[in-house]
């Protein structure tokens, strides 16, 4: 197949798909090479860079989709259910996901604190992360982004995400004063002053049917 008529037959496939395509699956199905593929799908994704409709690619799956400059006319206009606003608790397992990604359900928790299923299951249902076989473990999953998250977020790739450096550098705490100066240390020290103290975060880990309770504080 000429490289004109194979960039345009993916192009078609592209738009007709109701989901991203892999490069394997595009070569498999049109009997070319991956090689040919990918360079059509590379300079498909070049050409379209400044129009309305772009190619995005994540996690080597390629999707066509409205371009980033153009989303808030098209939310707009189709009164999309993702713009609703999300819970503090769903953006945070949102944001370890897109930045540790692909990440495992215990992983996340291990960051947070808290369990963390309800803000999973609403994501997944929401389309913004998606599950995906994990390579150490076939019994377990990850959780990764998916092309709609870019889609909503603007992005053309995972790769345009700020750096969490520069993100976290932005940040001010909030100045606490020092250990010393809150609890006075007496001679006994100060460990055998203080009692192990259950907090409701602790409790909540293991209960996936309080995380409700944690999204709406």
């Amino acid at each position: 197949m000429e490289p004109s008529a194979l960039k345009n037959t993916i192009e078609s496939l592209l738009f007709v798909s109701g989901k991203p395509l892999k490069v394997k699956e595009l070569a498999k199905f049109l009997e070319q090479q991956a090689f040919s593929v990918q360079a059509a799908l590379d300079q498909l994704v070049e050409e379209r860079k400044k129009s309305g409709v772009v190619i995005l690619e994540n996690n080597g799956e390629y999707q066509m989709s409205t371009s980033p400059q153009y989303s808030t006319s098209v939310k707009k206009f189709l009164n999309a259910e993702l713009r609703e606003k999300l819970t503090d608790a769903t953006v945070e397992v949102l944001a370890i996901i897109a930045y540790r990604q692909p990440i495992s359900k215990a992983e996340i928790e291990a960051i947070r604190g808290v369990n963390s299923q309800y803000s999973l299951r609403n994501l997944l249902m929401r389309g913004l992360i998606e599950k995906t076989s994990s390579h150490t473990d076939g019994r377990s999953f990850l959780y990764q982004t998916t092309t709609e998250f870019l889609m909503h977020l603007g992005l053309s790739s995972v790769k345009d995400l700020p750096e969490f450096e520069k993100l976290v550098g932005k940040i001010k705490l909030p100045e606490t004063p020092a250990l010393s100066e809150v609890l006075p240390v007496q001679n006994t020290g100060l460990v055998a002053q203080l009692e192990p103290v259950e907090t409701e975060d602790e409790e909540d880990f293991d209960d996936e049917d309080n995380e409700e309770g944690e999204e709406t504080e």
